[in-house]
């Protein structure tokens, strides 16, 4: 999307700050992408795993058995 904005009558250092604000505009745009793509390619964690993939039981301990000597 691009916008048009009528300078005329600005100072050159006006201009030249004018500038600046939209390559600061700019340069953030360019963070905001590269840190939604990482998001979007960021290495999976346990829980995404297993509720991908779960886990087969077929059963679960008793109290005694987990603390079984």
């Amino acid at each position: 999307m691009s916008k048009t904005i009528n300078i005329s009558g600005l100072r050159p250092e006006q201009i030249e700050q004018i500038q600046a604000i939209i390559e600061a505009f700019q340069a953030k745009n360019q963070l905001d992408n590269l840190a939604i793509s990482q998001v979007n390619t960021k290495t999976q964690d346990i829980i995404d795993i297993l509720t991908e993939k779960p886990i087969k039981v077929n059963g679960f301990l008793t109290r005694e058995e987990i603390y079984q000597d």
